[in-house]
């Protein structure tokens, strides 16, 4: 069972504390874990204190003695063990305690809100129910209760404890609903990581199988891993080259599924001399995984900067090294995240002097191998947002001239189906061809980014195809997507709800250029020149680098394969909305100008209407668990910022079921 020891208030209230000292030293040591003075200093504080305060508060309020209290309560996968959980009628009270003078409040309740945000949304028995963060300690600031938000908590010391809970009570108790101790307690757990808490896992080697499940239940990764395992196995067997390619929609797991392959892999086959490799043509998810993953393992540890470098890399720098070179490269296996966006030959003419595209150099480099070599191309769709990006038709064109490679594949590759945005692995074939087998596990069709929402992608295709009265249908299943026209208020409320871990971010179009005008300073590469993107994504609340200041917008280059809990989208004028008309424009001089191509969701990122179109599609799916759309007013006298042009976005997007934000 998770928690060490649970047992009735009563019952808690009369244990002698060396008994229960114990119980929790027993269940630690059973974990595999040993106790240490300062543990056990700690627990026995914790339970004297925690005794007298639940005490008097049973005095104050005598229907407590229904109440039950779990001690050490491990959230499973992510290992988080949270100090004391006291289940009151129908309120969850996670209470996290602090030794010492030095703790911050602040951060001490961030930590609590943490856990108590995790409940909510992941642990199976606390959904819709109040779950309380109270942060216990000698703080020399203590936090008072807000109740305007049950997860705002309090950050009190001991004596207060008793008092607050009174407090949380009269604001949030009810006895309609009474939580049932051990169904609670062993509930299941689904968490939702995000791409860089997943990283982090797979990397430390913990078992991240549960987070293969989503609030519905168990999906498909899990499976599509064993098949991308199953696979290599067969090509290692049989000495062959094998092209594996996985599909999905975005925040699928497709990222996920090849972090996990690469680490499982690695493990089951001892790849030392025979590496594995995650690749990826998106720099700012290279950097922000690498440097997220040296923070987690332990920076002073030896070789672990040398080792994240060599498991986690950038594609374009591998294909200039490798091609170059007459040997075959240290690596059997590579694993290459967003494969459809590797470079035509044109682009690597103009980059390098080659005239090959990237897929056909790739293959060329793992075939010098003797023996077996797999790619794995993991393959998204509608989100090519750089011109000379070759798609997926290019692997088809790569594999019909390198004969002796076999592919694996998703069926969507093979049709053309939405989450490949209509594009097609082979381009002259309607059919498979023979060295070609399709496995429907390869696919994974649900998207994980929003824990919330399953439906954020299939809305944002229809919003961006013109499409809004099916859009509306599909909103009406509570997408947690708001609309405004004021910027205090969008970043009001992303605040409010920025409570414990979680990460809230401005982002915007890198052609919206004239968020000037509303005090944001566009998001181009020449502004970000100064701006650490890493630290945006990665410092905590209060350092003025990070994301959660809400002071720096980052653009779709740097979002791409990343993502925050919360989002404020400030709308540009590069794309507008007119009736059932998607306007895609770029800014000359002082006008807007409509851009040529077809806007066509299948189309290549050299259509300059697809790219633009593409921003946004990005751009609308970063979000874990809300997002806030801010839409200027506008200006009468001044065209960049058209005022009927942006009533237009915000009618059009309304129309599309995006709430208002409250007042």
């Amino acid at each position: 069972m998770p928690a060490l020891y649970l047992d009735s208030l009563p019952n808690f209230l009369v244990i002698h504390p060396e008994q229960l000292l114990g119980k929790l030293t027993a269940g630690l040591a059973a974990e595999g874990f040993d106790t240490n003075t300062d543990t056990t200093f700690s627990w026995k504080r914790q339970i004297d204190e925690l005794q007298l305060a639940l005490t008097q508060f049973n005095a104050r309020f005598p229907p407590a003695t229904s109440w039950s209290v779990l001690l050490e309560y491990t959230l499973p996968v992510i290992r988080q063990r949270i100090d004391c959980v006291v289940l009151g009628d129908d309120v969850i009270y996670v209470i996290e305690y602090k030794g010492g003078f030095s703790a911050s409040s602040a951060s001490a309740l961030r930590q609590a809100q943490e856990y108590a945000m995790n409940l909510a949304d992941f642990h199976e028995a606390s959904r819709g129910r109040i779950a309380v963060p109270l942060a216990v300690g000698n703080f020399k600031t203590p936090i008072s209760l807000d109740i305007t938000s049950h997860f705002a908590g309090a950050a009190v010391s001991s004596t207060d404890l008793s008092s607050i809970l009174v407090r949380s009570h009269e604001a949030w108790g009810s006895s309609s609903s009474r939580i049932d101790i051990v169904a609670w307690n062993e509930s299941r757990y689904f968490p939702v990581p995000t791409i860089i808490e997943a990283a982090t896992a797979v990397y430390k080697n913990h078992d991240v199988k549960e987070i293969a499940r989503s609030r519905a239940g168990l999906g498909n990764l899990e499976i599509t891993q064993k098949v991308i395992v199953a696979a290599v196995h067969d090509a290692i067997r049989r000495s062959s080259k094998k092209l594996i390619m996985v599909t999905g929609v975005p925040g699928a797991g497709k990222t996920l599924a090849g972090l996990n392959a690469v680490q499982l892999l690695i493990q089951e086959l001892d790849l030392n001399k025979e590496q594995a490799s995650f690749l990826s043509g998106n720099g700012p998810l290279v950097k922000v995984i690498q440097e997220a993953l040296k923070r987690s393992v332990g920076s002073r540890k030896k070789g672990v900067a040398r080792s994240v470098r060599s498991r986690v890399r950038e594609i374009h720098s591998f294909v200039k090294d490798s091609y170059a070179a007459a040997q075959p490269p240290v690596d059997r296996l590579i694993v290459f995240d967003e494969a459809q966006r590797a470079w035509t030959a044109a682009k690597n003419l103009k980059k390098f002097g080659r005239d090959v595209s990237e897929p056909e150099m790739i293959l060329e480099i793992m075939s010098r191998h003797d023996g077996w070599a797999v790619v794995v191309a993991l393959i998204g769709g509608g989100q090519e947002i750089h011109g000379g990006e070759a798609g997926l038709a290019a692997w088809g064109d790569g594999v019909e001239k390198r004969t002796e490679w076999e592919v694996v594949t998703s069926p969507e590759a093979v049709h053309g189906g939405q989450s490949v945005a209509g594009s097609r692995l082979f381009r002259s074939h309607t059919g498979v061809p023979a060295n070609t087998s399709v496995d429907s596990a390869l696919h994974l069709s649900v998207s994980r980014r929003s824990f919330v929402s399953e439906v954020t992608s299939a809305w944002v295709n229809l919003v961006l195809d013109g499409k809004p009265d099916e859009a509306r249908a599909l909103a009406m299943s509570n997408l947690p997507i708001y609309i405004t026209r004021d910027l205090r208020a969008a970043r009001k409320w992303l605040q409010l709800r920025t409570k414990g871990f979680r990460r809230s971010g401005l982002i915007a179009s890198s052609g919206a250029a004239r968020l000037r005008a509303e005090g944001v300073e566009t998001p181009t590469f020449s502004f970000l020149g100064g701006i650490d993107y890493v630290k945006w994504f990665l410092e905590p609340a209060g350092d003025h680098r990070s994301s959660i200041q809400l002071e720096v917008s980052m653009s779709e280059f740097e979002m791409q394969g990343l993502e925050l809990d919360l989002t404020g989208l400030l709308w540009g004028g590069d794309l507008i909305f007119s009736d059932r008309q998607v306007i895609a424009r770029t800014l000359r001089g002082k006008k807007w100008l409509e851009v040529s191509g077809t806007g066509d969701s299948s189309a290549s990122a050299d259509d300059a209407q697809t790219r633009i179109k593409n921003k946004y599609r990005v751009l609308l799916t970063r979000f874990r668990q809300a997002m806030v759309i801010f839409v200027p007013e506008g200006s009468q006298s001044d065209q960049t910022r058209c005022a009927s042009e942006f009533d237009g976005v915000h009618n059009y997007l309304v129309r599309c079921g995006v709430r208002t934000l409250p007042a």
